[in-house]
């Protein structure tokens, strides 16, 4: 016992093994700070990347839909005004081959009565005519960046903003090419409607030329 003693005395007075238990004190110190580190990560990015709640109801034919709550935003302003330009600029962009097509196309980001009125108003002055009989292409773009001028619930509960942007459309034939400069404003809603699966609709869109 005693000869196991002096052994371990002397082992523990060694310099050697008193640098190699430091050195695997600090090892152990710097693993368990690595894993303290990955572990505030983890809480973190846990707390700051919540997933969304999604509701989740069964069709008259059985199939699983996913119930979108209406008076909440889901998207964010930035997310809302580039599908506003996106389907504006769209909306405007065509020509007197395809405009059929495409402006049935079009009507899926309206609300019914939203897509009437729209519809009454372009075509009133005898758009669609002179596009059709003077074989105009039209284009749209974008003159500068879009604007949420308010948002919230309307009178129904429903979310909605309501976008401004100026566009230009120009318009272009064999006779030559003409741009104008419209004042659009259009007030999206949230929908769960689905039929308009983006879960955005149109609800109203006014585009009047710009004023000097």
């Amino acid at each position: 016992m005693r000869n196991t003693y002096d052994a371990v005395t002397r082992r523990l007075n060694d310099p050697a093994f008193a640098r190699q238990v430091i050195r695997y004190v600090c090892l152990a110190l710097l693993a368990a700070l690595c894993e303290s580190f990955v572990a505030s990560f983890a809480l973190f990015y846990e707390v700051t990347h919540r997933p969304k709640p999604q509701h989740i109801y069964h069709d008259p034919f059985g199939r699983p839909r996913e119930l979108i709550v209406t008076d909440e935003p889901y998207f964010t302003d930035s997310q809302v005004m580039n599908w506003a330009v996106d389907k504006v600029t769209n909306l405007y962009t065509f020509n007197y081959m395809d405009y059929g097509k495409h402006l049935d196309s079009c009507a899926g980001y309206f609300s019914g009565e939203a897509w009437n009125s729209w519809a009454a108003a372009f075509q009133g002055p005898g758009n669609i005519e002179f596009i059709r009989t003077k074989q105009v292409l039209l284009n749209a773009a974008i003159k500068t960046a879009a604007s949420i001028e308010s948002s919230g619930l309307n009178r129904k509960g429903v979310f909605e903003w309501h976008v401004a942007f100026p566009m230009y459309l120009k318009w272009t034939n064999a006779a030559g090419e003409k741009t104008d400069v419209l004042a659009v404003r259009v007030t999206i809603q949230r929908t769960n409607d689905p039929l308009h699966p983006d879960g955005l609709i149109i609800t109203q869109l006014n585009a009047p030329k710009a004023t000097s």
